[in-house]
């Protein structure tokens, strides 16, 4: 009997937080944080005693895999023949070494005048010392823990870090990492510290900025399974843990997840649904499963408006005839397909057959450049349409779906709590998402098998990813993109970039009439000075571990969603709004 082992989540997200405390990451789409201690977690979860952010941890295990489970089984330490699980996990953070982040460019490979961040330290040992890289560290049983810190080397690795005194944040750790009693691995991420070499510190650029570091980072989670005789087994099935900013809308999904952009490029590129798409052909006789793949996009759409100010009307939408096969709800149907902006127009805001206008109503990978090239608007992937396409037109069943196996499940549910666009950079990875050449196999990164220090300032993507390399092309430091993409102005049409996890407007919690009062910033502008005391990218340095969360007060039927946990006092509101 072959047998296999495989790491899940394959693509863990760790959030940063200023608290030593921490939650696990939801394990189901669209869900709250996990408690450790089993508790169900509430609203004053969010935060510690002290009223600090409480940091999010990756959770992964292992499964097996052989002809009796097909869609895996959890591997514990002391039990079925398992004495122990140990646990190796890099990170890494080389946003200071890589190429400078300009919407698309570099998507297909980077021009020879491209520039390079801190373009002025061209001596290679010089720029290896900018990558953040505290080397690998090794859990090798149940209740231990380590930390990515510069204080703390236990293999005496050629450690790099920033210099230290940074302001207005010094850095000394990445985060670290800890077994629980059966086994299981939680990597944490840093504390959100982000400083830069510069006194008094200067932010000039929503994604470039030299002389500056944050604690944001990704790399490898590997595992080898000690059985009870001794004997050693490499789990086949590594993974990666990315570590980005919080999201602070968790039961709010993005229209476009990262699981819908990295599902769209396994799909189309590595063969993993040939019963829908193959030889570059997508099969037309094709039944969608209404459950699993078109209601999940409907509901994301329902939820928009509390978190953006939007009227609700045209985003409450008649689920129940929408899900009913009957032909008499088809032109009901056709409708929502007609104003579903197709991946082939990026730069239609109106349909030019009916005029409607086009969603959804975000900006897109490239909202700045004019040309052919360029895409203005965000759109679904193009597996997404598809699927929308054969529903709009009846190829669609309802009920019947067997449950997803949980390895499955925790795949899906950690990429679905992430943005899928626009990557402009984004918030957790950006389009190098969709490069098909960073995958051993589908939902799985590969990885460069033998790391020797220092790390690479380059990539090949044919050796595999080193620790960093997912996420060198993120905004640096991270809050400055954080701050400026809120509204976007496009043409004469002002346009969203990510409400599901980075609010525009939000709702208190008060009686009827309730109201909607920006989460950052002013009515008019979402990053502005005179509201929130952020008047520039160095505000957010400091405040966003002060913002509020969203959090449903309601049912899941009849949502309500209002702010909770804020701490930065909100100033009185304008009488005219």
């Amino acid at each position: 009997m072959t047998v296999t082992y495989k790491i899940h989540p394959s693509i863990g997200v760790a959030r940063v937080g200023d608290s030593d405390e921490f939650y696990l990451a939801p394990e189901t789409p669209g869900g709250l944080p996990i408690l450790p201690d089993g508790r169900l977690f509430e609203p004053r979860d969010f935060r510690d005693a002290e009223r600090r952010l409480r940091r999010q941890a990756a959770r992964f295990r292992v499964f097996r895999y052989d002809e009796a489970h097909p869609g895996g089984v959890e591997v514990e330490a002391g039990a079925a023949g398992v004495a122990r699980v140990e646990w190796t996990v890099h990170l890494a953070n080389k946003k200071a070494i890589w190429y400078q982040f300009f919407v698309n460019s570099g998507e297909q490979g980077y021009s020879p005048d491209h520039l390079p961040r801190n373009p002025d330290v061209t001596d290679p040992e010089r720029r290896r010392a900018m990558i953040i890289d505290p080397g690998p560290r090794t859990l090798t049983g149940p209740g231990q823990s380590a930390r990515f810190s510069r204080h703390d080397n236990p293999d005496g690795y050629p450690m790099t870090f920033p210099p230290e005194g940074l302001e207005p944040f010094s850095i000394d750790t990445l985060g670290g990492m800890a077994t629980d009693a059966r086994g299981r691995l939680s990597v944490l991420g840093g504390h959100g510290r982000s400083g830069s070499s510069r006194k008094p510190p200067v932010i000039v650029d929503y994604a470039n900025n030299d002389r500056w570091w944050d604690d944001t980072a990704d790399g490898p989670v590997t595992a080898v399974l000690v059985l009870d005789d001794g004997s050693r087994v490499e789990v086949e099935g590594s993974a990666w843990v990315l570590v980005a900013p919080p999201k602070y809308a968790p039961q709010i999904e993005n229209l476009v997840t990262l699981w819908d952009t990295v599902y769209d490029t396994s799909v189309r590129h590595l063969g993993l649904r040939p019963d829908v798409y193959r030889d570059s052909l997508w099969n037309r006789d094709y039944e969608v499963s209404f459950e699993r793949e078109v209601l999940p996009i409907l509901r994301r759409v329902e939820r928009y408006p509390w978190v953006v100010a939007i009227p609700p009307h045209p985003h409450e939408l008649a689920l129940d005839k929408l899900g009913d096969p009957n032909p008499d709800y088809a032109r009901l149907r056709a409708y929502y397909l007609q104003v579903v902006r197709p991946p082939s127009a990026p730069n239609q805001l109106t349909s030019p057959e009916t005029g409607y206008p086009q969603m959804p109503f975000l900006a897109g990978d490239n909202a700045f450049e004019p040309g052919p090239l360029a895409s203005k608007y965000l759109t679904v992937t193009d597996t997404q349409y598809f699927l929308l396409a054969q529903w709009a037109a009846g190829k669609f069943r309802v009920g019947g779906d067997a449950p997803e196996p949980t390895a499955a499940a925790l795949d899906r549910a950690a990429l679905e709590n992430c943005v899928g666009g626009a990557f402009s950079p984004g918030i957790e990875m950006t389009w190098i998402s969709r490069n098909p050449s960073i995958y051993e196999a589908p939902f799985r990164l590969h990885r460069k098998r033998r790391v020797e220090p220092p790390l690479s300032l380059g990539e090949s993507f044919a050796e595999g990813l080193e620790p960093g390399d997912a996420a060198k092309y993120m905004a640096l430091p991270w809050q400055a993109d954080f701050n400026e993409c809120s509204s976007q102005p496009v043409g004469d049409r002002w346009l969203w970039w990510w409400p599901a996890q980075r609010p525009l407007f939000v709702y208190l919690d008060e009686p009827p009439p309730r109201r909607q009062v920006p989460w950052v910033g002013t009515d008019e502008d979402q990053n502005a000075a005179d509201y929130l005391m952020f008047a520039d990218d160095i505000e957010m340095v400091s405040g966003w571990k002060e913002l509020g969360f969203v959090w449903n007060v309601g049912s899941e039927e009849k949502p309500r969603f209002v702010e909770v946990e804020r701490v930065l006092p909100r100033k009185p509101r304008c009488p005219e709004r």
